[in-house]
């Protein structure tokens, strides 16, 4: 867990701000990190999949997508959570400008 979270915090967090070409090579490095599990941590729900679903849910539409099916898949899980509906709908109530 704190493996992952240090890793989003320290590595993926900030890589839009060295440009495209980087932020892309972290985006490929965090779905080879996923490795095709539907969680980020020992097969079940965690903190970090909140984590890495809000930093990809924000930097999705630069992010080269195609190329990240198992980064899609865990958005597309995400998505499908009540709970993140709930937090969405919320938040567009408050004036929040989301991502689609």
């Amino acid at each position: 867990m704190v493996s992952w979270m240090s890793f989003l915090a320290s590595t993926v967090h900030p890589a839009r701000r060295q440009g495209a070409t980087h932020a892309n090579a972290v985006w490929a490095l965090a779905e080879q990190r996923l490795g095709g599990a539907d969680w980020a941590v020992g097969g079940r729900y965690s903190i970090a999949d909140i984590h890495l679903f809000r930093l990809y849910w924000r930097f999705r539409p630069v992010a080269m997508t195609g190329a990240l099916p198992g980064l899609e898949a865990h958005y597309v899980r995400m998505m499908a959570r009540p709970a993140v509906q709930e937090t969405i709908a919320v938040e567009a109530g408050l004036g929040y400008e989301l991502p689609a």
